[in-house]
């Protein structure tokens, strides 16, 4: 990803990354091998989509065709299509860069002076 002074790294792990736009009140998800570039509510459904995939049935089911996962978010305009391992790598990405969020939405709110 090339350096642009309106991007903010999120949160990157070896997956892939996370990127905030302010300009656009954007998301980038960089992640396998692709880039794409999703609204605040459809990054917030892309996770709770992830968070909802049961990982033990994914891993223990012998039925081929739970070998992947097919997620289709709405207001992204992209199908991942997923194996364990990109849900995994998926969801400690979106974890991170939720907690990343969480964790600067509570430093402003202390750092910042109320107006009485």
């Amino acid at each position: 990803m090339q350096s642009n002074s309106n991007l903010k790294e999120i949160y990157k792990t070896g997956a892939g990354a996370i990127y905030q736009c302010d300009r656009q009140n954007r998301f980038l998800l960089e992640f396998a091998g692709s880039l794409t570039v999703l609204k605040v509510d459809a990054f917030i459904r892309l996770k709770q989509i992830i968070e909802k995939i049961d990982l033990v049935e994914m891993a223990n089911s012998t039925d081929r065709s739970s070998d992947v996962e097919i997620i289709y978010p709405v207001g992204c305009d992209c199908i991942y299509v997923l194996t364990l391992p990109e849900v995994l790598s998926l969801s400690e990405l979106l974890s991170g860069a939720m907690a990343m969020l969480t964790l600067n939405s509570m430093l402003h709110e202390c750092l910042t002076p109320t107006v009485a």
